[in-house]
């Protein structure tokens, strides 16, 4: 009887700790999983993020363009108030004009900055009105981060 006793113990405590180890295996498969969701969350979230103060940097830069435009009286005038540091470059046909200008990612002037806001002036026929569109691009991109419209009232003097 006592082998007996003693044999089922053995094999009791054997299936016991196969038990204990099949059951550790299972919760750290379990926890690894959930570890590696998290980072998947949490990298998605950074990007986000990101994203997020780029746009909000995009609509200051739009913003700051926009009261240039309401600001000034000619696109000479615009390109003064607009620049800073030779950050613009201007395109010009006719009467119409765009101008580029560059900043970096902290929005301070640079030439070859990672934002590029296009600023286009085109005037009424009458003269008495000039449209504008405040474009913000990021780096390279072909689609604009932020579109800004908007105009400004000449006082009746001649658009040049």
């Amino acid at each position: 009887m006592s082998k007996n006793g003693s044999l089922s113990k053995d094999k009791g405590k054997k299936r016991h700790n196969t038990d204990f180890y099949i059951e550790t295996l299972i919760l750290t498969v379990v926890l690894l999983a959930v570890i590696l969701v998290l980072i998947k969350v949490f990298a998605f979230s950074a990007d986000l993020s990101g994203r997020a103060g780029r746009l909000t940097r995009a609509v200051h830069l739009a913003e700051n363009a926009a009261e240039a435009v309401a600001a000034a009286d000619s696109p000479e005038m615009l390109r003064m108030l607009i620049e800073e540091d030779g950050n613009v470059q201007e395109e010009r046909d006719g009467a119409d004009g765009t101008l580029h200008a560059w900043y970096d990612e902290e929005m301070r002037p640079a030439s070859g900055g990672q934002f590029h806001v296009e600023v286009s002036w085109e005037p009424e026929a009458a003269g008495s009105f000039a449209e504008s569109t405040v474009s913000v691009y990021w780096m390279e991109e072909t689609e604009p981060l932020y579109v800004l419209e908007t105009g400004v009232y000449l006082n009746g003097t001649a658009v040049r």
